[in-house]
């Protein structure tokens, strides 16, 4: 069933600018300041920087693979099934502890309330959130769009009010103190606050649901980076420059506690009241997103059965939803905060550093139906330098994340060799990539149909096109590729070779046909272009091939060599359907840069590919 196409711009803007509004900002300060101290700021600029290379390689791969799942989705076509399951268990992880930081910050603003809570009662006010939130996910009650784009409206206006006052009363000076620290402390900070960022790309999951997805889903990234990386800087330096040190380190409320020194209770008030309802929509959508996971990786047989099971009753992925809610209940009372939150930055860093080689690996490896409409720049440097710096991270953030990673690889790799073996598919990008090297030439492409059917059939859903019978007619019309020039009549009795067994005709009559309609008018209708078509005996017969010949065919004295040739044969019942095909056919030649895209392609389904998402009227097909 496919899904409906109603997110725009704005919408999907509001989702990425949601999700990174809420545990990152409310909460984290307060732990990166622990770790860095004013250094932290320094931390949020980096993490700011480093998030860019990964913001055009999901942006890319979201454009030419608009399909739900995200990053599980690409690693594992592109890069195969062990690094599927790799992303899809990190992703599942990923999503998930960050929405357990979300409902840790539920708690800590608790104590604002109840001043009196401890760090234990803080804990299971989020378990108890955590409970609340996945009966409210069986039952599947969604927040609507239309709240999460208030709230969005909302928390960005009170943090512009907070930085228009608390701009005048920060102290710059503290920030003096920053060519002192550790250069170490700021980059495990710098991957401590990456969960900061994590939410920009998580609208890529949800890419199938976009109107115009090619556009929209880039410029929705690129507004949410910039607006929220800069308000994240400013915040965070505003409350380093009005709250003292020990008021930072000793609360997980620092941007309410600076917001009440210059705007008062009332101030404070709103700024905690924005920071719940961020955590809420975060925490709810983050169950959601996150159990979605395991049921995508079950309908690919990379998890048992059961997680993909569905309530009749409420339409809801119910034992992926348990499993999930179970994994943030476990975390949530046996994790501390800042090992949670470097635990979550570190999967996610992960997800980043496979996000980036798949840019790499897909782009190389010369995969026929990848078309983004957005391409990364910088390629492949801006990738190559995430990679690297990303692996840093990971080991700048201590020893118990590191830990945690080896062993979650281990553990994925452990899986795919117990249970996902068999259903590997080996046609990946990666292995196409890795044997076109070892072999020193392209290799079979008809081993990666499956791969490349699949993105076709994307890419026709992303640019909302409904096929026709015209369409159906090129999916399996002979596109045929020449490389030496030809005279007319030679070309004439090949593509009378070429017809004769569609039609059961013999090669010699059809041949005859497109000579004497060659005498009555010339078909070649401009330059480099040709459209010859026989009139067949019978009812109900009508087929077309289609002709490149690079080199050209000389088709009438004195003009220029033909490099496309449309070829029509149908008997009279279908003259209807042939004056839709020549109508078709013109739609697409008349593009200004249809020959020089034309001549460009590199074979035979590349050309196939190409007039198939061709932007043209259609009717639709009865």
């Amino acid at each position: 069933m496919k899904l409906h196409k109603n997110l725009g711009v704005f919408s999907l803007f509001s989702f990425a600018a949601g999700s990174m509004i809420s545990s990152g900002l409310f909460v984290l300060p307060a732990i990166a300041y622990a770790e860095a101290k004013t250094g932290a700021i320094i931390s949020y600029i980096l993490a700011a920087v480093l998030m860019l290379p990964s913001v055009y390689s999901k942006a890319e791969l979201s454009t030419a693979m608009t399909r739900s799942g995200g990053t599980y989705f690409y690693a594992e076509r592109i890069l195969g099934t062990p690094a599927g399951i790799l992303a899809g268990f990190a992703n599942w992880f990923s999503i998930a502890l960050k929405s357990s930081f979300a409902l840790i910050g539920i708690g800590a603003f608790a104590t604002l309330i109840f001043p009196e809570l401890t760090y234990n009662h803080i804990k299971l006010i989020a378990a108890g959130a955590c409970i609340f939130f996945t009966i409210v996910n069986l039952v599947s009650v969604k927040s609507s769009g239309s709240f999460q784009v208030i709230l969005v409206m909302f928390l960005l206006a009170i943090l512009g009010v907070y930085v228009i006052f608390g701009y005048r009363v920060t102290d710059f000076h503290v920030f003096s103190t920053i060519k002192s620290g550790s250069m170490n402390s700021i980059l495990e900070a710098t991957g401590l606050v990456f969960i900061s960022y994590g939410g920009l790309t998580k609208i890529a999951s949800i890419a199938e649901e976009s109107k115009n997805a090619g556009k929209s889903i880039p410029k929705a990234m690129m507004m949410a980076y910039l607006i929220v990386s800069v308000l994240y800087i400013l915040v965070v330096g505003i409350t380093f420059g009005v709250l003292k040190p020990e008021q930072i380190t000793n609360t997980l409320t620092p941007i309410s506690d600076a917001a009440g020194m210059f705007l008062g209770k009332a101030g404070k008030i709103v700024l905690s009241v924005g920071a719940i309802l961020a955590f809420v929509t975060t925490a709810n959508a983050g169950i959601l997103a996150a159990s979605r996971v395991p049921m995508a990786m079950s309908r690919d047989k990379l998890l048992p059965g059961m997680f993909g099971f569905v309530s009749k009753k409420h339409k809801t992925p119910t034992i992926s939803i348990f499993f999930t809610s179970a994994f943030m209940v476990i975390v949530i009372l046996f994790l501390k905060v800042e090992v949670l939150a470097k635990v979550a930055s570190t999967f996610m860093i992960l997800l980043f550093i496979m996000v980036n080689f798949s840019v790499i690996v897909v782009r190389y490896s010369k995969i026929r139906n990848y078309k983004p409409t957005f391409k990364s720049p910088m390629f492949p440097w801006i990738q190559i330098f995430a990679i690297f710096t990303y692996s840093i991270l990971i080991f700048q953030m201590g020893f118990v994340p590191l830990t945690v990673t080896l062993g979650f690889i281990f553990f994925c790799y452990f899986w795919y060799r117990i249970y996902a073996v068999k259903t590997d598919r080996n046609k990946s990008a990666l292995v196409k990539l890795v044997k076109m090297v070892m072999n020193k030439t392209l290799v079979n492409t008809s081993n990666y149909e499956a791969l490349e059917s699949e993105l076709l059939d994307i890419l026709k859903d992303r640019d909302e096109i409904i096929e026709d019978r015209f369409d159906g007619l090129l999916k399996h019309a002979k596109i045929i590729d020449l490389p030496e020039a030809n005279e007319l009549s030679e070309f004439f009795e090949l593509i009378s070779e070429e017809l004769s067994t569609e039609f059961s005709l013999p090669v010699e009559k059809l041949h005859k046909d497109f000579c004497e309609r060659e005498k009555m008018s010339n078909t070649n209708i401009t330059d480099h272009i040709a459209i010859p078509h026989i009139i067949l005996e019978g009812t109900e017969q009508f087929g077309i091939a289609v002709v490149r010949n690079k080199a050209g065919i000389n088709w009438t004295e004195g003009n220029s060599p033909v490099n496309a040739v449309f070829v029509l044969a149908g008997s009279m019942d279908q003259r209807d359907f042939h004056l839709k095909s020549l109508m078709a056919i013109a739609q697409i030649v008349q593009r200004q840069d249809f020959l020089k895209k034309w001549m460009a392609l590199k074979d035979a389904e590349s050309l196939r590919t190409f007039l198939l998402l061709s932007k043209r009227s259609r009717e639709k097909r009865k």
